[in-house]
């Protein structure tokens, strides 16, 4: 296959990705609008911008210049393809996820008034799925580009934030759920079904 399919694969996964965030995000606006805590909102910001300089700019660099050719390496047209399976599954769950939290979702570190503690579902294992699905983003656009530079900026990127927004969202759920959230931790763990 050439570069071009391989383009159209990613920028379909891309728009995928935006039309299910953007929904949720209309939705957000008009929903809860009071928030009774949130946590490191300077942070936060610099969190998005960190995650669009890795994720975002070089991905539109890869999709429509030849600016991050250097990178390129070569995978077998099977494991680039597997990449967009794992891409496309990725998606239905960024979907059910989304689908599951309702009106808890957010895209920033913050508890409304009406706010629930959702375990069931994708929460049933993991506690955070949302994030481990953006491992799953960054392994299939990773196979689906080809380039070693993108991969390398995804990770980074989603390490960063991982490593600061993991234990911030905990401490805020234990601070409003207290034992109830306590208990949920011992018996889920962070982002890999038993294991992690």
């Amino acid at each position: 296959m050439n570069e071009l399919t391989y383009k159209i694969l990613l920028g379909a996964l891309v728009i995928a990705m935006n039309f299910i965030r953007l929904h949720y995000q209309r939705r957000y606006k008009t929903s809860h609008p009071v928030t009774e805590a949130e946590i490191a909102p300077k942070r936060e910001k610099r969190m998005t911008q960190l995650m669009f300089f890795a994720l975002v700019v070089p991905g539109m660099m890869w999709l429509f210049t030849g600016w991050l050719s250097f990178g390129q390496f070569a995978l077998p047209d099977v494991v680039r393809m597997a990449g967009f399976v794992i891409g496309a599954y990725s998606m239905w769950w960024f979907y059910r996820i989304h689908r599951t939290l309702g009106d808890n979702w957010s895209p920033i570190l913050e508890i409304r008034r009406e706010h629930t503690l959702i375990i069931g579902g994708p929460y049933r294992y993991v506690r955070h799925p949302m994030y481990s699905d953006m491992i799953l983003w960054m392994v299939s656009f990773a196979l689906i580009t080809a380039n070693w530079f993108y991969a390398l900026t995804i990770s980074a990127g989603l390490a960063i934030m991982l490593t600061f927004r993991i234990p911030d969202e905990e401490r805020l759920m234990t601070e409003r759920f207290g034992d109830r959230y306590r208990a949920y931790m011992k018996r889920t763990k962070r982002l890999i079904p038993f294991i992690f």
